[in-house]
């Protein structure tokens, strides 16, 4: 018993010792190779640097017309958010001068966020834009929070010239419902003389005659007129009262397609005329109670107005959301046609390089913003043509270059 108990006092002094010599050798051992530890742990990259990054920055900036009223037009902005959280302030400036901001909230889980602008007044648009979004605290890189940009689409009011012969209750009816850059021209209060000298030396969309002529022309002066408004692609309105000199009328009445012998016809006649030929629209207006609400003249009026300035050829335009578009990303397009689609378009994009098609995209439509879109992802460098197709008919072609 007590030899077995001296055995066992022996082994486990052993194993102490062993155990005392194997961990002193083991610190010798991290001693001797402190260069090549370090270097291993220098490698060894930082997962949780990756998963840290903060970033925001401006992806796509969409302009396009407001459907609804052409003195209008939305900007929009696609923006990208890697990690962003918090309250982040987003400005327009247009030739440095502030036109709309607005302030979000980012949330981490959410990549993508939009803000549009809808814009009418106060625009140069001969001058630069900028979008610009606020830094957030931790976002170290911060030179692709701005974007700058000219906007090819602009707002661009109708030009109305107003003839008056003799001033009356309809005028100031008809000047407070245009919402164009017009010019009156009225006789002048005191003599009665009527000037209107710059007229012939200015183009309009619309002439307005209102209560004009109170006299016949003469021949030479109506051809005259009607070379300016003939060659200058301007439409005519001609506001008169129901009991106008037939006398003063009657030569322009072929203007409107008509044909009439005396002023009973004329009188007749429904309160507004439409008359179109090729790209020229006229109307005649005959009216004693311009100014009456209650039989919706203004609208009416108003309507003529919109008939005259809707263009008759459907034209689209595309345009790539980004002039910075690189390789190893998708890249958006999108187009808009100048009138309004009364049904959606099938629209098509042809892909090309080197004159040869390497992809055929559909294009979507967004009925909220009247607009057709799509985006590619190509992979590779160069420059690229992009064929836009309704059906078989080209209807626009943009230009891309990817970068590295």
């Amino acid at each position: 018993m007590k030899n077995s108990q001296s055995y066992v006092l022996w082994l486990s002094i052993a194993t102490a010792i062993g155990a005392a010599i194997y961990v002193n050798s083991l610190f010798f051992f991290v001693k001797d190779e402190p260069v090549l530890l370090d270097s291993i742990i220098q490698e060894i990259p930082e997962l949780s640097s990756v998963q840290d990054i903060v970033d925001i920055s401006i992806k796509n900036v969409l302009i396009y017309p407001n459907q609804y009223d052409k003195n209008s037009i939305y900007i929009d902005t696609e923006i990208s958010n890697i990690n962003g959280e918090g309250n982040v302030q987003i400005a327009l400036t247009n030739d440095k001068n502030l036109v709309a901001s607005s302030k979000f909230l980012l949330k981490k889980n959410i990549s993508n966020f939009s803000q549009s602008f809808l814009i009418s007044e106060n625009i140069d648009f001969n001058k630069d834009f900028e979008i610009s979004i606020s830094a957030l605290n931790s976002e170290k890189d911060i030179s692709n929070n701005r974007y700058s940009f000219k906007s090819s689409l602009k707002i661009e009011k109708p030009k109305i010239a107003i003839l008056t012969g003799k001033l009356n209750f309809n005028t100031p009816f008809i000047l407070n419902s245009i919402n164009a850059e017009f010019s009156h021209y009225y006789p002048d209060p005191l003599n009665g003389d009527l000037d209107i000298t710059n007229f012939w030396f200015n183009k309009y969309d619309i002439i307005i005659l209102d209560n004009f002529p109170i006299k016949p022309v003469s021949d030479k002066w109506l051809n005259l007129f009607l070379k300016k408004i003939y060659s200058e692609k301007s439409s005519l309105i001609i506001n008169s009262h129901l009991d106008r000199d037939f006398i003063s009328l009657e030569k322009f009445l072929p203007i409107f397609g008509l044909k009439l012998n005396e002023k009973s016809e004329l009188q007749a006649l429904q309160s507004f005329t439409r008359f179109s030929k090729d790209s020229f629209k006229s109307s005649l207006i005959l009216t004693d109670e311009f100014y009456n609400l209650s039989n919706n003249n203004l609208e009416s009026f108003n309507d003529i107005i919109e008939w005259i300035l809707l263009d008759s050829n459907v034209k689209y335009s595309f345009f790539l959301g980004s002039k910075d578009n690189r390789s190893e990303q998708p890249f958006l397009f999108y187009g808009y046609s100048n009138v309004l689609d009364n049904e959606i378009q099938t629209l098509s994009a042809q892909i090309i390089k080197d004159q040869e098609i390497i992809k055929e995209l559909k294009l979507l439509y967004n009925p909220i913003s009247g607009y057709y879109f799509s985006s590619a992802l190509l992979q590779k460098s160069g420059e690229y043509i992009i064929n836009i197709k309704n059906e078989s008919k080209l209807v626009d072609t943009i230009n891309v270059n990817l970068y590295d």
